[in-house]
Formats: structure tokens, C-alpha cells, sequence
């Protein structure tokens, strides 16, 4: 058979299968292949729990004594919520974007999880939403740092304390450096080093609690729960490996590609790869102390990070501000402490332009793990359109160190290839209605 004689529907599916081959995956595990290695022989090594707690939490406190290991963030909120002991009924105010599971573990505890709405590209809280969602009965204020950003808190902060309010900060997205561990006047802060976190440990969290009696009441709660399971973690760190080799360009493209060829988009792929915690007991899996394995191995990664790839993160983001010219309409994004986990755009076709993207080599995506918090049933007023309308108008983009200035800039004449496309679109549409 001639080549012209083969369907053309088949055609353009190779066509498109062939770009593919290509692709620039939204996130790359932030770990080598030595720290992988280390990692894996490290977990067979047994006993030395105790030990290697003592020694991360010495590391990461600076000596201030006001540190918690833990197993995972929701973990440790787990255990605070434990051991403040609030009413039943209490209210925790969340930043509206955030993890779902967050909600949830308030839901386990018989409180009642409030929305707060949030505004801009970092997707910090709005004070007047603050205001409006406080009643006597709210306790708790999480404020979620999301996709790298570090919005300054000092209006939430002084809100917080007129009512009272208990603030706990979720950096979960926002580590970056060691030596930064978090805001000093929140109560509590908590760190992640999940499997696509900065510095990843392939999971652990690190929680700053400035309260000796609450940090002790926690620690007391975490001693009597059991260890993790003995072969979860080398099987976790041949895990990662798998999807460490397989992130490269070539081999994700060809991964993703056979994806489309049985209905699975690239969503599904990396969510079923790097999912941490299911739904169903999810506070029986959160209650678990770390292996001393993890706990090696997250001290290890702490003292050895090489702070110059975030640096280079931060300079993959400049140069899509200023190739996207969003100096104005995006003033957040210019903030020095933004380090980018994950780049934002806003655009008002944000899946067609994913799809676009995709087609070009350059995976991108919305919302992943994150969800607009619902309002209680009897305040719908604090309905979160704010957040709705921008967690649904914002594309996350790849900028990660691995990314070439030629793959940023190709990236970035894309976008404004097909943003100038949409606008002629609309401008034709506009034209066409008018008399």
C-alpha cells in the first residue's frame, strides 16, 4: 500500500504520534540518581529510628527545639489537630485553594472546614474574605503557599490575632531553601518532601510548632503510633526510580502518546504514579511514624541540596515574564520570594491551550490534586468565585532546571502565537454580530 492510500484519520494520529516522541514534562522529580541510590540501600539498613529523628529535628530546628519530623504534611495537621483537642464544631478556616485532603482530615475531627477566599497570580487570601468568614467559633486559619509563592502575611497575621485565631501555614509547595522555615509569628509551619516536592525525599515533613507544650503533646501522639510498614519504602524508592527514568523527554512522550492510544490522558498517568494517600481510611494511613530510612534520608537531602536549582527555577520563570510580558497584568509573580514550583499563566482558553501545548511538546496543566474548598451548607455566602474563576482560568507551565533557554522561549512563542489567534477569533466573532 502507498502512502497516500492510507486513511487519513490514521494519518494525522501518527502525525501527531510522532510529535509526541518529544515531550517536556510538567514536573521532573527533584532527585538524582545518586540520592535515589543512597536512598534505596539506606531504607534496608534497620533500627536507629529514635536516633535518626533526634538528629533531622536538631538539624532543622537550629537548635531552637521547636521541630517535628512526621510522615507526610497531612500527617502532621493530623497530629496537631490531635492534640489542640478543639470543640467539636469548631470551625478551620482554609485558604480556598488547597490540597482536598486537608478539609477532609478537619472533617475527621468533627470540625468544620470555611473557605476564605484568595485573589491574584499567588493566590493569597483575601483580607476581606477573611473578615467575612470569621464567626466565634472559627479556631484555625491554614494558609496554603502555593506553586512556590510566599505572599507576605502580615494582614492576615494582625486579622488572625484580633480574633484569636491559631495560624497554621501549609509551605507544602514553598520550600526552598534549609534555612527558611516559614513565617516566625505563625504557630505552626509545615514542610513537605513528598515524591514531587523541591528537594524530595520521596515523602517526610518537617513541622515548625513555636508552643513547647503543643510540640510535646504532638510528639507524644506520634510515639504511640506504629512505624511504617517495613517494605514500603525500598518498594517506594524502586517506584520513583521507574518514573525518574521514565520522565525523560523521549521516553514520556512515547509514554504518553501509547496513553491517547487507550484513552488515558497524561493527567491520569502521573496522578496514578505519584499519588500518595487514597481516599478511603485516610487517617489510618496518615497515623504512622517514619522509618528511620525516610528519616536518614530526609536529613541527608537537607545538607546536601544544591540550592542552585531553584535558582535556576526562578530564572526559567523570569524569562517566561518577560517573554509573556506579564510585568503588569502579573505584579506577584514578580516578588523575590516566589521560587516557582510551579509557573502560573492565566489565560481565558486554558484547555484549549493545554491541548495546544501538549501537541507542541510541552505538558502543562490546571488544577492536579488542588480544589476549591466548599462552604458550609448554611453559608453560602462564602462561596469562593474569586478562587473558582482563577484556579480555572490558570495553565501551570513547566520551568523547571532542566529546561534549556531554547525550550522556554519555544514554550513561551507558543502561547503568544495562540493567545494572538484567540484574540483575532474574538475579534472576527465581535465583527460578525455587529450591525
Amino acid at each position: 500500500m502507498r502512502n497516500d492510500d492510507v486513511n487519513p484519520d490514521h494519518r494525522g494520529t501518527e502525525t501527531e504520534f510522532e510529535r509526541d516522541k518529544l515531550m517536556w514534562v510538567r514536573l521532573r522529580l527533584d532527585i538524582g540518581w545518586r540520592h535515589l541510590c543512597c536512598g534505596f540501600f539506606g531504607s534496608l539498613v534497620p533500627g536507629g529510628r529514635q536516633a535518626a529523628q533526634r538528629k533531622l529535628e536538631t538539624l532543622w530546628s537550629e537548635g531552637r527545639s521547636d521541630a517535628l519530623a512526621a510522615l507526610s504534611v497531612r500527617s502532621g495537621f493530623d497530629l496537631l489537630l490531635q492534640a489542640l483537642d478543639l470543640p467539636e464544631g469548631s470551625e478551620v478556616l482554609f485558604s480556598a485553594v488547597t490540597l482536598a485532603d486537608m478539609p477532609r482530615i478537619a472533617e475527621a475531627h468533627g470540625f468544620v472546614p470555611v473557605p476564605v477566599d484568595v485573589c491574584g497570580s499567588d493566590f493569597h487570601i483575601d483580607i476581606k474574605s477573611l473578615r467575612q468568614a470569621v464567626t466565634p467559633k472559627s479556631r484555625l486559619l491554614v494558609v496554603a503557599h502555593l506553586f512556590g509563592a510566599r505572599p507576605d502575611m502580615q494582614d492576615v497575621l494582625e486579622l488572625a490575632r484580633e480574633h484569636n485565631l491559631f495560624v497554621v501555614e501549609d509551605c507544602a509547595q514553598a520550600f526552598s531553601d534549609w534555612r527558611w522555615r516559614g513565617n516566625e509569628q505563625a504557630d505552626v509551619s509545615l514542610f513537605s518532601f513528598g515524591a514531587i516536592k523541591t528537594a524530595t525525599s520521596l515523602g517526610g515533613a518537617l513541622c515548625r510548632v513555636s508552643g513547647p507544650d503543643l510540640l510535646a503533646r504532638m510528639a507524644d501522639i506520634q510515639s504511640q503510633q506504629p512505624v511504617q510498614a517495613a517494605g514500603s519504602l525500598p518498594l517506594k524508592f524502586c517506584k520513583f526510580a521507574f518514573l525518574k527514568a521514565i520522565s525523560t523527554k523521549m521516553v514520556f512522550g512515547w509514554i504518553a502518546s501509547l496513553g491517547k492510544r487507550f484513552g488515558k490522558s497524561v493527567d491520569d498517568i502521573l496522578g496514578g504514579l505519584t499519588r500518595g494517600f487514597s481516599e478511603d481510611g485516610l487517617l489510618h494511613q496518615l497515623r504512622h511514624q517514619p522509618k528511620a530510612g525516610l528519616l536518614r534520608m530526609l536529613r541527608h537531602r537537607l545538607k546536601t541540596y544544591d540550592s542552585r536549582r531553584v535558582n535556576r527555577r526562578i530564572a526559567n520563570a523570569q524569562r517566561i515574564i518577560t517573554k509573556l510580558c506579564l510585568e503588569t497584568s502579573h505584579p506577584e509573580l514578580l516578588d523575590s520570594r516566589h521560587t516557582f514550583w510551579l509557573f502560573p499563566f492565566c489565560t481565558d482558553r486554558a484547555p484549549e491551550l493545554i491541548s495546544h501545548l501538549r501537541s507542541h511538546g510541552f505538558d502543562s496543566t490546571q488544577r492536579g490534586s488542588m480544589e476549591v474548598v466548599p462552604p458550609p451548607p448554611d453559608r453560602r455566602e462564602l462561596i469562593c468565585s474569586m478562587a473558582t474563576e482563577r484556579l480555572s482560568r490558570t495553565v501551570f507551565l513547566p520551568c523547571y532546571p532542566e529546561m534549556t533557554n531554547e525550550a522556554i522561549d519555544s514554550m513561551c512563542e507558543l502561547i503568544l502565537t495562540f493567545t494572538a489567534d484567540a484574540t483575532g477569533q474574538r475579534r472576527q466573532a465581535t465583527a460578525a454580530i455587529v450591525p
